[in-house]
């Protein structure tokens, strides 16, 4: 109990990470582990981690620092980029739909993780494997994740009722305290409020599918070349059995349908969808927890391609891509306040952000070594490999790729607070 006291404080002054360089990387690599290994004591205490961080407001800030992590991923989906020397300045999505994808949420993931440790250092953030058939009973009970909504009716015309609707049992029910900001959980097809409840849709057509084949898995992480397979592992694309690129897939996209639920009206000639829950409502879906379990898992497979000879820089586009996806470009928000973001959401977005500092810096090329940022997985090894073309370094608050020797001795502590 005295050590949470004290991580609560240390969180309420706003020093929520320490993030650490080089130094603390290659002895003590903490591992994710998958969620159908996990303990009760495991799952008890990163249940718990997570709602000290939606309980706990910094000095300073009109928000938790969990929803402090909603806001980012919020913001990040619509920036404005003010550098004049760089083109794609307006409107840009920084964390989806383009290389950037999978570094930019890396480096989200690992400070959330940090966050989490400093409330719990036993704590890391289990990945949901898609391909296990147990995974989803495992992870949609009352003592973990909680379960489906209820009390609501999709009729979907041409397939049925479903049933969905708000979580109202279990850890992540308003009962429980895990009440959601309504101004950051948004449908942005309307920008209006989905409201205070966190909302399941579970396997709702046309998303009922579960398992994801493994065959399909083991096509995305069999492709060389990372401009086929960033779209393949975020859901854009997929492959047959032939090697041939067909619309639609089973992985990141799908799994974010198949929790939040999509609705689908089959009977016109071509069909539409809407989503309906928080997390097939992609910029406010981290307002549910499943979130960084399914991206615990997109950041596994990119780890275990990288391992199968597709480490370091030879292996991202430096060039040709919008603004913040290329190898070297800075990821807002940590690109020194070269960008801002647009209108998304409700009120005033910008006055709810966390503060970075200035020389909170990183790009792409920091986040390519896993290994280096202080994690593994337990279907990784937990050895760092020989230096490639590009030194990963730690890409958590350092200006971009500095010498070894300097990096070893810098220490950077996230702001998380608005003062």
């Amino acid at each position: 109990m005295g050590f949470l006291h004290e991580s609560v404080k240390i969180l309420s002054f706003g020093i929520a990470v320490s993030l650490f360089g080089m130094e603390a990387i290659a002895a003590d690599l903490v591992v994710r582990k998958n969620v159908v290994d996990l303990t009760s004591e495991e799952k008890n205490n990163f249940v718990n981690a997570i709602k000290t961080l939606k309980t706990t407001i910094p000095e300073g800030s009109a928000l938790s620092i969990y929803d402090q992590f909603v806001a980012v991923h919020l913001g990040a989906m619509s920036v404005i980029h003010w550098h004049e020397e760089h083109q794609h300045h307006h409107n840009i999505d920084t964390a989806h739909e383009n290389s950037g994808f999978l570094p930019w949420h890396r480096e989200y993931v690992r400070r959330f993780e940090q966050a989490l440790q400093s409330v719990d250092p036993s704590v890391t953030v289990p990945y949901w494997d898609w391909t296990d058939p147990t995974a989803i009973d495992v992870i949609f009970q009352p003592d973990f994740m909680g379960s489906n909504g209820q009390g609501v009716t999709i009729n979907i015309p041409g397939a049925g009722a479903f049933e969905g609707g708000p979580v109202v049992s279990g850890n992540f029910s308003e009962a429980s305290g895990w009440v959601l900001n309504k101004d950051l959980h948004i449908d942005p097809s309307t920008n209006q409020s989905l409201g205070t409840s966190l909302l399941r849709f579970l396997q709702v057509p046309p998303a009922t599918d579960y398992p994801i084949p493994k065959a399909e898995i083991d096509r995305i992480l069999a492709l060389d070349n990372y401009q086929a397979f960033r779209p393949a592992l975020e859901g854009f694309i997929s492959f047959d059995k032939d090697g041939n690129v067909i619309n639609g897939g089973f992985a990141h996209n799908y799994i974010h349908g198949l929790v939040g639920g999509v609705r689908i009206d089959l009977t016109t000639s071509r069909p539409t969808f809407q989503p309906i829950g928080t997390m097939s409502n992609i910029p406010s879906s981290v307002n549910d927890p499943v979130f960084w379990l399914n991206h615990s898992n997109v950041d596994r497979l990119w780890a275990e391609w990288q391992d199968n000879g597709h480490e370091g820089s030879d292996f991202y586009p430096s060039e040709g891509q919008p603004y913040g996806h290329n190898l070297n470009d800075p990821m807002w928000p940590w690109d020194g306040g070269m960008s801002t973001p647009a209108s998304k959401g409700l009120g005033n977005l910008l006055s709810l952000l966390p503060v970075f500092d200035s020389d909170d810096i990183v790009t792409p090329a920091d986040v390519l070594d896993y290994r280096k940022m202080g994690y593994t997985y337990d279907t990784t090894s937990a050895s760092v490999p020989e230096p490639t073309s590009t030194l990963g370094l730690l890409g958590l608050g350092v200006l971009g790729i500095s010498s070894l020797s300097k990096h070893k001795k810098k220490q950077k502590t996230l702001a998380i607070s608005n003062g």
